[in-house]
């Protein structure tokens, strides 16, 4: 039931609006590069704002924060090892660690989560007791993703065309790192942004993340030759999908044996097996591509493969949590 309960309500309409965007580039000729400054200068950053300004965080945050960032470490080594064996140039490998570093978590995170722990075994007297624990996990590895992204992944997808001085110009002239710094003093000041009068506005665009994101990948699939026996595309969509939830899977019992009760049973399901490891390659990685021009066929391909086989992957490494933690 978990397998047809995540297709329908949350692969089909992702693939749908993708779908939507590559016919309305066959019938209207749609400028990819209009949408992704869209995306830029006005979504990205609203969605930013609001998150980070409404997003509480635990004092035991830093597990989580710390186990990221190992992760993130062992994805950029493991592009760096498949860089050096393919013979990749410099933008090519930057498009490669984008790939294997930045996971999809907003935009499947939240609704595999409440499929997940809405259902048995996680029921009790008709309750979801552990959906909060399990959502407060989900922010966290979102937010820290998305800051990450948003200025590493920017980076490395500008690296791979310009110089690291060039690249850090473009990032400066970008409004992400502005809109995260407001966020984050805003909440230290106490400052009440949601009586500003640009709130709404915000809330407003924030929402149009996901669809807008998808369109604009259908678009440029539809002004993408699309290579489906591509090596390079399958070298990372296959070790993503298999070979990274397991390296996920050993941080998670490493991390209990060193340090008992760092991960619970509702951290461990949710944090590297159900919505980090496991979730496909993260769609601004294409956006990001398509602004640098970086390999953006390759980036989109790569988002393409990882969404679709992660319709099999994800419902194996939920069952596989559900065994191993519950």
């Amino acid at each position: 039931m978990v397998f047809w309960f995540i297709i329908e309500h949350t692969m089909l309409p992702i693939f749908f609006l993708v779908v939507l965007g590559y016919f309305l580039d066959k019938k209207f000729h749609l400028d990819v590069k209009t949408l992704s400054k869209l995306m830029f200068f006005l979504v990205i950053p609203s969605f930013i704002f609001t998150n980070i300004y409404t997003t509480q965080f635990p004092a035991t945050s830093i597990n989580i924060i710390a186990a990221i960032a190992i992760f993130m470490v062992i994805c950029f080594v493991i592009a760096n090892i498949v860089g050096h064996i393919r013979h990749y140039d410099a933008a090519m490998l930057e498009s490669c660690r984008n790939a294997f570093m930045f996971n999809n978590t907003g935009n499947l995170g939240v609704a595999l989560i409440i499929i997940d722990l809405s259902h048995d075994p996680f029921v009790v007297n008709g309750q979801t007791p552990y959906l909060a624990e399990a959502m407060v996990v989900q922010i966290i590895i979102f937010m820290i993703q998305s800051i990450s992204l948003n200025t590493l992944g920017l980076y490395q997808a500008g690296r791979g065309r310009l110089t690291a001085r060039d690249t850090l110009s473009v990032m400066f002239h970008m409004p992400l790192l502005y809109v995260l710094a407001a966020a984050l003093i805003a909440r230290y000041v106490g400052w009440d942004a949601k009586d500003f009068f640009l709130w709404p506005i915000m809330d407003m665009a924030s929402k149009a993340l996901l669809p807008l994101a998808m369109v604009s990948i259908g678009a440029q699939l539809s002004q993408t030759k699309i290579q489906w026996l591509d090596k390079d595309v399958w070298i990372v969509s296959i070790l993503k999908m298999t070979a990274l939830p397991l390296i996920g899977l050993a941080m998670i019992y490493l991390a209990n044996a060193f340090r008992p009760s760092t991960f619970t049973a509702v951290s461990a399901t949710v944090f590297l097996i159900l919505i980090y490891c496991a979730i496909p390659t993260a769609v601004n990685t294409a956006l990001f591509a398509i602004e640098f021009d970086n390999n953006p066929d390759y980036a989109t391909q790569v988002v393409k493969n990882t969404t679709a086989l992660s319709a099999v992957s994800l419902t194996f490494y939920i069952f596989l949590g559900h065994i191993l933690f519950v």
